[in-house]
């Protein structure tokens, strides 16, 4: 597997913001898809765990999560992105800018929980490597 770099990351991370809602609502998944399927799943797990995140810290936040990335409903297809936050700004209260710190912080915190779930390994880290150690660990915790 070849190392990714942070903006293929948070590319990958924005293209399955987008493909959240198509992902989680697949009731009948053809067994030749079922692969990348599991990938999705992971993703919409990693999304739901961002969103379950800002919902405790900040639900405002949350609630700017499902309308920028259509979470919930679809998001207008002809509309920029920037006339998108524009409105967001207005109907939310909160400064343009502000909007665009709280979308790198979505990406960020979708990052952490993707690399938490096993999905992105940012550094080309193996996860037995980790499990290793803490075998290591716990022995000589044990043999004291």
């Amino acid at each position: 597997m070849s190392l990714m770099t942070l903006p293929q990351m948070r590319t990958q991370a924005k293209k399955q913001l987008l493909a959240y809602r198509r992902n989680n609502a697949r009731a009948y998944r053809n067994p030749s898809r079922r692969a990348q399927s599991e990938c999705d799943d992971g993703w919409v797990h990693a999304i739901e765990a961002a969103r379950a995140y800002f919902r405790s810290t900040n639900p405002l936040k949350e609630r700017f999560m499902c309308r920028l990335f259509g979470l919930e409903t679809p998001v207008p297809r002809r509309q920029p992105t920037r006339e998108r936050m524009i409105k967001l700004s207005i109907e939310l209260c909160v400064s343009e800018s502000t909007l665009y710190k709280w979308r790198e912080d979505v990406f960020e915190i979708v990052l952490y929980a993707a690399v938490e779930g096993g999905l992105l390994r940012p550094f080309g880290l193996d996860g037995g490597q980790t499990e290793r150690k803490g075998e290591e660990i716990e022995t000589k915790h044990s043999g004291d």
